[in-house]
């Protein structure tokens, strides 16, 4: 038996902005939920978009999935890609769901559903609830929910209209050797046309279910934290995800990671931000060796590779360069090479000037860089405070990027102004820190989210940044009572959920074609 929920509180979706357009992409939705990276704190539910969408900006967003309250479970609840479920969307540990964070303006929408995984006898169940409100609990027989449909793991259906039952189908459809069912929902005219494992049936509800715009949720429910439910090959005839991409035309197209892997100590994080990043700032000189073998986990010409050890001797007193900075180079040319594939460019040493490098220096380094790969890219990445009106950059360098960390949007904006106007016609990068800073160490999680949007905002309304390397997040220090410059853990669950969707967003085409 459902219970009906009498009173709905609304629960508002920060990170989902109402459609303000009528416009709707005119191809189909599909996502396979292949090879995210399933990893704490976000567990791949929107990781590696673009592969598994094709276009890739469509996000998730977890709700509660229950009937009497709004409280989202943990992240780990909804998981895509987990080891003992690849390639699928996979619910554990008791009742929950998510939503599609852009609406569906078709009438048609299928998905491979598994109640419970293994199981074809149990009455726990799988859902899809179309709403026209964005702030549902995703529950199929609440009275937000204009359209619910269920399938428990023993084949019976249910279907439900604003809360009311209108189909009630025990035992409608076998359910397949692994336990899943195969199914698809057309709204048609009054109708409602439902297809489960291939078993068909019209249902005429008393009133037509509206197609305009209907935002899709998936859920399941069970009270068995041992058991889990999957969903597989989604599709949705037609989607509006204009709110969810860029700008036609935008030039904002680069996302991934500063010190992705810095050193052999500091860990290789490559792969766990593959589905997030598709330029990413490595080194590869250790104080030790090099470590070409880094590079196999960049995606193709998808890693920026340090060059600031071998051309700079930096200390306390300035970074001069070095005597033999020219053979150092080779050696670092040397062993790139053989990846060449993976590599976008170089970067010179990092805040050349604030630490004190002189303009020949950073000039000789980036023309060697440049008579070596030349058709690979230069980037410099300045400390903020030094982007004055003196500020210039070595021909060679082609991309150029700033940090400025704990700082305003006013503030940010007046220095990429700023940039804009002292190197014209290079494309430029802005650094959002991802991790406190010593001189912010009081950041929270909360307060690192917010970062992610003000410099997503800002790069939208400086068309000359084309991309986003984010500073972190192994990059910082903990709260002045941990104990100065103590590491923070690299785990922020907001901060690394508006990551996703930023990339989610940057990766993905600016509408789906058509």
């Amino acid at each position: 038996m459902i219970t009906r929920l009498l009173t709905v509180t609304a629960i508002v979706a920060a990170t989902v902005a109402v459609p303000g357009s009528a416009l709707a992409a005119p191809a189909p939705f599909h996502d396979t939920f292949d090879n995210a990276v399933d990893a704490d704190p976000t567990y791949g539910l929107n990781d590696n978009l673009q592969q598994r969408q094709g276009t890739g900006a469509v996000t998730y967003s977890r709700v509660s999935g229950t009937w009497n309250t709004g409280d989202v479970p943990r992240p780990w609840f909804a998981q895509v890609n987990h080891p003992n479920h690849p390639s699928k969307l996979s619910m554990h540990l008791g009742t929950t769901a998510v939503r599609l964070d852009a609406p569906s303006t078709g009438s048609a929408i299928s998905a491979t559903l598994t109640p419970v995984a293994g199981d074809r006898t149990s009455g726990d169940w799988s859902s899809i609830a179309l709403s026209r409100s964005a702030n549902s609990w995703g529950y199929v027989s609440n009275a937000d929910i204009d359209l619910g449909f269920l399938v428990r793991a023993n084949g019976g259906v249910q279907v439900f209209r604003s809360g009311s039952p209108i189909a009630t189908l025990p035992a409608f459809a076998a359910a397949k050797s692994d336990g899943s069912f195969d199914v698809e929902l057309k709204l048609k005219g009054p109708e409602l046309e439902l297809t489960v494992n291939g078993n068909r049936r019209v249902i005429t509800p008393a009133t037509p279910v509206p197609t305009d715009r209907l935002w899709v949720y998936l859920g399941r429910y069970s009270d068995n934290d041992k058991t889990a439910s999957l969903v597989d090959d989604l599709r949705v005839e037609r989607l509006n995800s204009d709110d969810l991409r860029k700008a036609p035309g935008s030039d904002l197209r680069y996302y991934g990671y500063f010190a992705a892997r810095i050193t052999r100590a500091g860990g290789n994080h490559l792969p766990e931000v593959r589905g997030r990043s598709n330029l990413n700032w490595v080194q590869i000189s250790d104080v030790d060796a090099y470590r070409p073998e880094v590079l196999k986990d960049c995606a193709d010409s998808g890693c920026l590779v340090h060059t600031g050890n071998e051309f700079f001797d930096c200390d306390a007193a300035g970074c001069p360069l070095r005597q033999d900075a020219a053979a150092r180079w080779r050696v670092l040319a040397e062993k790139v090479e053989p990846h060449l594939g993976k590599i976008a460019g170089f970067v010179l040493l990092d805040e050349p000037f604030h630490r004190g490098a002189r303009f020949a220096d950073v000039e000789f380094a980036a023309q060697q860089i440049k008579n070596t790969f030349r058709d690979k890219k230069v980037m410099l990445i300045e400390a903020g405070p030094k982007i004055d009106d003196t500020f210039t950059v070595p021909a060679a360098v082609d991309w150029v990027g700033f940090d400025e960390y704990c700082v305003g949007y006013g503030e940010l904006e007046a220095r990429m102004t700023e940039l804009e106007e002292r190197v014209p016609g290079k494309e430029l990068f802005l650094l959002p820190e991802a991790a406190p800073q010593s001189w912010c160490a009081d950041r929270t999680d909360a307060d690192l989210e917010r970062t992610q949007y003000t410099y997503l905002a800002l790069a939208k309304e400086h068309p000359r940044f084309v991309g986003m390397m984010v500073f972190g997040p192994w990059t910082g220090v903990g709260p002045a009572a941990t104990g100065p410059g103590t590491p923070v853990p690299p785990k922020f669950p907001r901060a690394t959920d508006a990551q996703e969707r930023v990339a989610a967003l940057v990766l993905g085409e600016a509408r789906l074609s058509g």
